[in-house]
C-alpha cells in the first residue's frame, strides 16, 4: 500500500517542483525585462546570430566533459551535485535533484550536453555572472554574451513577460516586419511545435533554449539519432 501511495505522489511532487522552478525563472525574466533594453528587433536578427551561438557553445563542451566524470555522455545526480558545488551554487540535495529532473528536458535520464547548456544558462539567469566566471575564468565574457543573447531571444517572443511563449506570440513576431511577406501559418505552427516539447501549448525558457541549441547545430551523434523521430 505504501509503495502504491509513493508511486501516486511522486508525479505530483515532480510537477510541484517543476512549477516552483518555472515560477523562479519567470520572476527572473520579468526582472531582466524591466532592467535591460531589448537586444533583438526582428526574427531575422536572431536567426543571423545562430552561428555565433554555436561558436560560443563550443567552450562549454570541454566543461561538460570535465563534470561527466565517468565519460558516459550524461551527468547524473552525483555529478550534478559536484558541478553545483564547484560553481558555488548553494542548494540542498533535494533542490539539486529537482534541478536535475527539471533540466532533463528529453526525459532520457540524466543531463546530456544540450541540457547542460540549458542548466548553465538557467543558473546564470538565477544566480548571476559569478556562475560563468567559475565555469571558466578566461571564457566567462564569451559565455555571458551567449547566455545574455539566448535569454534576450526568448524575451523577444515572450511579449507578455510571463515566462511562457504562446503560439500567437511566435506568429505575431514572425509577421511584424512590414517589408516582408507574411509567414505561412503552417511554418509558424511547425516552428512552435518543435519548441513545445511537452505539448502543453506553451514554451518555457528551458524548451526554447533546448530548441535553439539544436537549431544552432550543436548536437552529438546520440542526440541526432534520438531526434530522428522528433517533430
Amino acid at each position: 500500500m505504501g509503495m502504491v501511495a509513493s508511486m501516486c505522489t511522486e508525479p505530483i511532487k515532480r510537477r510541484r517542483a517543476e512549477k516552483d522552478l518555472d515560477d523562479k525563472v519567470a520572476a527572473a525574466l520579468r526582472e531582466r525585462a524591466r532592467s535591460r533594453q531589448r537586444t533583438f528587433r526582428t526574427v531575422n536578427s536572431i536567426t543571423m546570430r545562430l552561428p555565433r551561438f554555436k561558436d560560443g557553445l563550443r567552450d562549454i563542451k570541454d566543461v561538460f566533459d570535465q563534470y561527466d566524470e565517468d565519460s558516459n555522455g550524461t551527468i547524473d545526480n552525483d555529478e550534478l551535485r559536484s558541478c553545483l558545488g564547484k560553481l558555488q551554487v548553494q542548494m540542498s540535495d533535494k533542490e539539486a535533484d529537482d534541478v536535475h529532473r527539471y533540466c532533463d528536458v528529453d526525459r532520457r535520464g540524466g543531463i546530456q550536453f544540450q541540457e547542460f547548456v540549458v542548466l548553465l544558462c538557467l543558473m546564470y539567469l538565477l544566480f548571476g555572472p559569478d556562475v560563468t566566471r567559475r565555469v571558466s575564468e578566461f571564457e566567462s565574457a564569451k559565455l555571458n554574451y551567449v547566455f545574455d543573447e539566448l535569454i534576450d531571444a526568448f524575451l523577444f517572443f515572450d511579449k507578455d513577460g510571463d515566462g511562457k511563449m504562446k503560439r500567437k506570440d511566435v506568429t505575431r513576431r514572425m509577421n511584424e516586419a512590414s517589408h516582408q511577406e507574411r509567414t505561412p501559418s503552417h511554418t509558424t505552427a511547425q516552428l512552435f511545435k518543435e519548441m513545445d516539447l511537452n505539448r502543453n501549448g506553451k514554451v518555457n525558457l528551458k524548451e526554447f533554449l533546448y530548441s535553439i541549441i539544436r537549431w544552432a547545430g550543436h548536437e552529438t551523434e546520440d542526440d541526432d539519432a534520438s531526434n530522428e523521430g522528433s517533430p
